[in-house]
């Protein structure tokens, strides 16, 4: 179809080749990965054929060279991101060639590489990398190409492996020997290996700039299985040129077998004379390649010998984009049109030919027939199965009842069920159990390592060795013994050491594994109520008495669960911290109401001070603030100051409201917690008689 279109398309006065193929790949690029698509890659490879048959190939790059801008990022988020993505996954630059090369749609990975060079060229990229090469010798093409978008300040740039010179190798190595492309291909590569860029950036001439990209170990194998490859080609065109090219008889019965439509044409064969030729240019190629010396060093062309091909080769240095295309096998090209076209006819033809002996059959090719061919293609794909079956999930976390926002027993109820979860599992399971047998392995541990080495007497016979004297010679060496210790390691405590080790590690593996579900179902439960989706939220939306007291009671309650145990366990210690913060914040701290009762429940639990105290705010009920002093004050003890002075931190004694005396005048009662050692008290309040401190009380409270 494709062939057919472009070639009705091409006669005068139509729309031309260019606008069928940009028709044609814009459809088949239009679905997501369609480059990933054997099917789509066979078809563009046809259009990529058609293209370089009617010189045409521009259109087609062109379309691609949007699409491959877009895959880098260059526009849109999509591409940025995909790109942003293979980075971190540490995969190459997005490419429609994915791999390293193709060795099936060769005209498609021609188009590509081409499409690809035309935005190293664009970037600047190429010159750049290959002047950090030059500049510095001891450079890595990765460190080059780091520079370079560095220097060019590119968004994104390929990565090493997407650089043209590695594309053109691998794409050499993986094509066809009998491929129409392929001495075009490894002009692609020589022209990027054996160019020499020096003189056009004001540096000496250093040889052939190829070699710098193929200096690691595993490129330098590549590049020897490349010179291999080049023989390979050669050996295979050799042996082509031998056969003979002999042409159908034309007889009548040959003529009518032909027109026969299952009988095959006669098996095409390249000119002789043209697998010669590329015979002759593979093995230069091989010359070129060989030669160390020329790659090395700047070389005076017209001084080589003519195996070299001297002309050929400076066209190849200098990177002339004049394509060879006189070792194109334009024969083969046209003889597969020429195919390719007679298929398309055959199609075309087949159901008029079966519709006059078979009987009830449709023309597919005709468009009247859309409903019919619909109706035959639905029958032909089995019955859809039904939808399947509706399973309600059950919810892992449950909702919170609507009553536990507005009655505290419920609320109550809700919290101690999740709270007693948490509790037990600090208190059973990992505070106590875990811990305790921890400690007991660790101690024990310690009390083998002093005994693991133990010293043993033992006598060693050392022998001293006589030099002589007075030119007598000696009788031999002194044998002396000596008694000292050595010290000996004692199998079975190293064997102990080594268990108890062993259980340490496999203890601490089963402490960072993860809490069980019903004790995240508890806490997630618990968070929803306080936080995420009920209480405090409709508090902060609209106040309420009703609400305002659940979350009073909600704050003891939760405060009530906090014991040694769950102060010992971090995980759970923190989790109640969280809870107790978020509720005292919003409905203790600055509640009048509930000054008292805080104060008394730090009193009374001192171990809850550090918790609760930032919400034990005085000042907000005036009218109980020397009360709550006294009962701080009188609460001192020994083994309760510390509490005392952050309680004493917490009380600012103002101007309290003035008294009426006789006199009609208004006299203030100021207090204040500045004492001194002389044991000063306070003026006298209206509502409680003055309290003093001794100078005993003020040491104990700082």
């Amino acid at each position: 179809i494709f062939q057919s279109h472009v070639v009705e398309s091409s006669k005068p006065g139509l729309v031309g080749a260019a606008a069928v193929l940009e028709f044609w790949v814009g459809i088949l690029t239009q679905q997501n990965l369609w480059y990933r698509d054997k099917t789509v890659l066979f078809l563009m490879d046809q259009i990529c054929c058609a293209a370089f048959t009617y010189h045409q190939e521009e259109c087609v790059q062109k379309l691609l060279y949007q699409q491959h801008k877009t895959a880098l990022g260059y526009h849109g988020d999509r591409g940025l991101l995909s790109s942003l993505v293979g980075w971190i996954s540490g995969n190459a630059t997005p490419s429609f060639i994915e791999g390293q090369s193709l060795s099936a749609e060769i005209w498609f990975a021609w188009v590509v590489l081409n499409m690809e060079g035309v935005f190293e060229e664009d970037s600047q990229l190429r010159r750049c990398v290959e002047h950090e090469l030059l500049s510095e010798l001891n450079i890595s093409p990765e460190q080059a190409l780091k520079k370079a978008q560095q220097r060019l300040k590119l968004p994104v740039a390929p990565s090493l492996q997407r650089l043209q010179v590695y594309r053109w190798a691998y794409q050499a190595a993986a094509t066809p020997p009998d491929h129409p492309l392929l001495p075009l291909i490894w002009q692609k590569f020589l022209q990027l290996y054996l160019r020499q860029p020096g003189p056009e950036y004001g540096l000496a001439a250093g040889g052939c700039i190829g070699k710098r990209f193929f200096q690691a170990s595993s490129q330098a194998a590549f590049l020897r299985d490349l010179r291999q490859r080049i023989q390979e080609v050669s050996d295979f065109h050799h042996a082509a040129s031998q056969a003979l090219r002999v042409l159908p008889p034309n007889t009548p019965s040959s003529d009518q077998g032909d027109e026969a439509p299952n009988n095959p044409g006669p098996p095409y064969l390249t000119s002789p004379q043209l697998h010669t030729e590329l015979v002759r240019l593979f093995g230069v190629f091989s010359v070129w390649l060989d030669d160390e010396t020329l790659q090395k060093q700047e070389v005076y062309l017209p001084s080589l010998p003519p195996e070299y091909e001297p002309h050929r080769l400076a066209q190849v240095m200098q990177r002339h984009q004049e394509l060879w295309l006189e070792y194109v096998d334009q024969e083969r090209l046209q003889y597969d049109q020429r195919e390719v076209l007679s298929l398309w006819k055959k199609v075309q033809s087949e159901p008029t030919f079966l519709q006059t002996q078979t009987s009830g059959f449709t023309d597919y090719t005709s468009l009247s027939n859309a409903r019919e061919r619909i109706l035959s293609n639905l029958q032909k794909h089995p019955v859809p199965r039904l939808a399947p079956e509706l399973h309600k999930l059950k919810a892992s976390v449950p909702e919170v009842p609507s009553a536990c926002l507005t009655d505290c027993k419920a609320a109550c109820k809700l919290l101690e069920q999740d709270l007693s979860i948490l509790q037990d599992q600090a208190r059973y399971v990992i505070a106590v159990a875990r811990e305790a047998q921890q400690v007991a392995m660790e101690q024990e541990l310690l009390e083998s390592l002093p005994v693991l080495f133990k010293n043993r007497p033992e006598q060693v016979t050392m022998a001293l060795e006589c030099k002589g004297k007075g030119g007598q010679p000696c009788q031999g060496a002194a044998n002396i013994t000596v008694t000292c210790e050595l010290v000996q390691k004692q199998e079975a405590v190293q064997t102990q050491i080594t268990s108890l080790r062993r259980d340490i590690k496999k203890l601490q593996t089963d402490a960072m594994a993860p809490p069980p579900e019903i004790l995240a179902q508890a806490a997630v439960h618990t968070e929803n109520f306080i936080t995420s989706v009920a209480l405090v939220n409709m508090h902060k939306a609209q106040k309420s008495p009703a609400v305002q007291k659940v979350g009073v009671s909600a704050f003891y309650k939760v405060v009530s669960f906090v014991c040694e145990d769950t102060l010992r366990h971090p995980p759970t210690r923190q989790y109640l911290s969280s809870c107790v913060e978020v509720l005292g914040q919003v409905f203790i701290q600055g509640n009048a109401e509930e000054c008292g009762r805080v104060l008394k429940t730090i009193l009374e639990q001192r171990r809850l001070c550090p918790l609760i105290s930032p919400f034990f705010t005085p000042n907000a009920a005036p009218s109980q603030l020397v009360f709550l002093y006294q009962d701080v004050v009188t609460s001192l003890s020994l083994d309760s100051a510390d509490v005392v002075f952050m309680l004493l931190t917490k009380v600012m004694l103002g101007c309290l409201p003035p008294s009426r005396s006789t006199k009609g005048k208004a006299e203030a009662a100021v207090c204040s917690t500045e004492v001194s050692t002389r044991g000063v008290a306070p003026p006298a309040s209206p509502y409680r008689s003055p309290i003093t401190l001794s100078p005993q009380q003020v040491v104990l409270a700082l």
